[in-house]
């Protein structure tokens, strides 16, 4: 437990994390409120099959969204948990530190502003219609649209924070991260970005404007910090 208490007192960058109950709660209270919501829909939805087979990779952002961060924070704590204080140990941690307060601040921030774009343009979808399969896959989609309200969709945060993870992961320079690695994740990106609509979770709207939302923070962020070094 000491050892606990002395990584936070010199890494309080971790008090980002803290974001994540709150952000929880704030969403299941916006998720459920009882107002008039704006329906959104595109054609080219319709030409996007329902595939129940999708609910995998859809269902793969629950273990993708938490472990990309938990590995930036691992690498950034790497030098404390490995008793390693070499030059290139503690070298790579800062790099990681970078990269974990980067995709923190750009993820959180996409997705308070898709909380308070929810509250003031309260929006949902009537994409999902009965479903005619009997497998595995299709019970699955039905637990999902059982837990989940076809409400607070527009822009997606499922999809927001997977492009911004990809953003971090595209940039970052951390030895641990390879080229194979890197294409992986850009592979599990499109899937899980794509499997929101193909599950009718989605439009393609919501995936349109969750990709630009956390695209321009990303680059602004970028931009900021490239004039900061400047001066």
């Amino acid at each position: 437990m000491d050892k606990i208490r002395q990584i936070i007192r010199d890494n309080r960058y971790l008090l980002l994390l803290l974001y994540l109950p709150i952000y929880l709660a704030a969403f299941f209270i916006i998720d459920n409120m009882d107002v008039p919501h704006f329906i959104i829909r595109c054609g080219i939805d319709s030409y996007i099959p329902f595939c129940e087979y999708f609910i995998i990779p859809y269902a793969l952002w629950f273990v993708w969204f938490p472990g990309v961060v938990v590995f930036f924070m691992w690498h950034a704590l790497r030098p404390y948990m490995k008793n390693d204080s070499s030059v290139e140990a503690v070298r790579q941690a800062e790099l990681a530190k970078g990269d974990f307060i980067k995709l923190c601040l750009v993820m959180f921030t996409s997705m308070t502003l898709s909380l308070i774009f929810y509250i003031f343009f309260p929006n949902g979808i009537d994409l999902r219609e009965p479903i005619e399969q009997s497998n595995l896959c299709a019970k699955a989609v039905e637990l999902i649209r059982a837990a989940d309200t076809p409400y607070g969709v527009c822009p997606s945060i499922h999809v927001a924070t997977i492009i911004a993870e990809a953003l971090v992961i595209k940039d970052s320079k951390l030895k641990a991260l390879t080229p194979g690695f890197k294409i992986t994740a850009y592979i599990i990106t499109l899937l899980i970005a794509y499997s929101t609509m193909a599950v009718k979770q989605h439009s393609i709207i919501d995936v349109i404007s969750g990709t630009l939302l956390a695209a321009v923070l990303y680059y602004l962020y970028i931009l900021k910090g490239s004039r900061n070094e400047r001066h």
